[in-house]
């Protein structure tokens, strides 16, 4: 791993050879795309130990309520669901704070559905503290939403999820999934 400089010619070949003996197990992790068509959260556990990036990725997805969605991350411990440092905002006068989880939209509206993502960045390996960043489109309004947080873990990551703050709005259309590295 690292940076290496080559100097020479090279043939197509021979490229094409070096880049397929390549070692990509250290690659990006896509995992298997979860509907969101039903339940109060979409969870995704088995994130191994190392993981340093996790990409959540909404399409179309929609709850039955007005309760706003959240990212949530746990460890062996279980979820977290307390002490997040995180603003979702519309680039206009609309603004939310969450602490339960990283905000993701200033509102919700039932009948609106949501895509796009949210990444999560391993900022300190000791403290495990994770920072989260990302951007939404909402189908009801003129604006995306972005969204920036920070939260530290006692252990390694291992499950992310998407709720809402209370906890009891059912998703109902769409489709989440996440990738990994």
């Amino acid at each position: 791993t690292g940076n290496a400089a080559v100097l020479g010619s090279f043939t197509l070949a021979q490229l094409n050879t070096a880049v397929s003996d390549a070692d990509v197990s250290s690659g990006i992790t896509l995992a298997t795309p979860v509907a969101s068509t039903s339940g109060t959260s979409i969870t995704f556990t088995g994130i191994p130990a190392g993981t340093k990036r996790i990409v959540v990725m909404l399409t179309g997805v929609s709850t039955g309520g007005t309760s706003q969605m959240l990212i949530q991350i746990g460890d062996a411990g279980g979820f977290e669901i307390t002490g997040y440092v995180s603003r979702a905002g519309d680039g206009g006068s609309g603004s939310f704070t969450a602490t339960a989880g990283f905000a993701i939209v200033t509102v919700q509206a039932a009948a609106n559905t949501y895509r796009g993502a949210v990444t999560l960045n391993l900022c300190n390996s000791t403290s495990f503290s994770w920072v989260a960043g990302g951007i939404l489109d909402d189908s009801g309004a003129v604006a995306f939403h972005s969204s920036a947080g920070t939260k530290s873990l006692s252990q390694e990551l291992t499950q992310v999820r998407l709720t809402t703050v209370n906890g009891t709005d059912l998703f109902d259309l769409g489709e989440v999934n996440i990738s990994y590295e």
